[in-house]
């Protein structure tokens, strides 16, 4: 019985070399649509030679709650691409972690939470989707 490659030709094959992805679209400071959210309030991403670095803020008053800086995964649209499609960024904040997943489409950044906690609080592991503009310069 032989086996069929169900993979598409171009990522059978790959590329002679590394691509790199254009993070452009991603950098600057991101700010929630939902001024009375109850998650992420704040995300500044940057370029780190190449790379990128999420920096996360969750609603807190009086001030913002900063989770830290973390290396984000940067995902084309396709093997062959460098055009930046995606990132995917991982927080362990002790008591939960978030998994973040986010695209820019028509210039808002739409990010996908993927929380489970760690903490025996019982609490259900959740989903939620949160939408950021860009702050100006």
């Amino acid at each position: 019985m032989s086996v069929v490659n169900t993979l598409p030709l171009e990522e059978q094959i790959g590329a002679p070399g590394r691509l790199v992805i254009d993070i452009a679209p991603f950098v600057g400071c991101w700010i929630s649509t939902n001024r009375s959210t109850q998650g992420i309030a704040k995300l500044v991403v940057r370029s780190d030679g190449g790379g990128l670095r999420v920096q996360a803020f969750g609603a807190c008053t009086p001030s913002l709650r900063e989770w830290g800086e973390v290396d984000a995964a940067v995902f084309a649209d396709g093997t062959t691409s460098t055009a930046g499609h995606a990132f995917r960024a991982f927080y362990d904040l002790g008591f939960k972690e978030t998994i973040l997943q986010a695209k820019v489409k028509k210039g808002v950044l739409v990010v996908a939470n993927f929380n489970r906690f760690k903490d025996g609080s019982r609490r259900a592991n959740y989903f939620s989707r949160e939408f950021f503009y860009r702050a100006p310069a």
